[in-house]
């Protein structure tokens, strides 16, 4: 009875060893889990203070393909993790803009930017129309 014990559980264990060297050995038996490709841009974003920081953060934070969103309000940077796949970097930029921020390349809307507290409103370059910002007369998109 015992050796009949022993040779059930021999030929389980190397059942079970014989199926795990089967999926290193072949990988269309694991499972696939999906790969988050993932793309980071640090890049200006004009703002005060804590509350600022709280809106730009918060106006990315529910998009689809944006892993995390972090504003320094002392550098004025924010570093953007994101999906490439979901959202671009303009349209990254946009959503922030429509918040009441200005970016380098997308001034905030007047009315969204006269909504902001009078703490959070930064001193914007005068002369610029909303949506992209002008370096040059070529007109090129940056």
């Amino acid at each position: 009875m015992k050796k009949n014990i022993f040779k059930v559980t021999l030929i389980c264990v190397l059942a079970v060893f014989s199926l795990e060297s089967d999926a290193i050995e072949n990988p269309m038996n694991k499972i696939k889990i999906n790969e988050i490709s993932a793309t980071t841009e640090v890049f200006k974003v004009f703002g005060n203070c804590g509350m600022c920081k709280t809106t730009i953060e918060s106006s990315l934070k529910n998009e689809k393909g944006i892993q995390s969103a972090i504003w320094d309000k002392e550098t004025k940077m924010i570093e953007v993790t994101y999906d490439e796949s979901k959202i671009t970097l303009d349209e990254i930029k946009k959503k922030i803009a429509a918040s009441g921020y200005d970016t380098e390349e997308f001034k905030a809307p007047d009315s969204a930017y006269n909504n902001l507290a009078n703490c959070c409103k930064y001193d914007r370059k005068e002369g610029e129309k909303e949506g992209k910002s002008s370096c040059c007369s070529t007109g090129h998109n940056h």
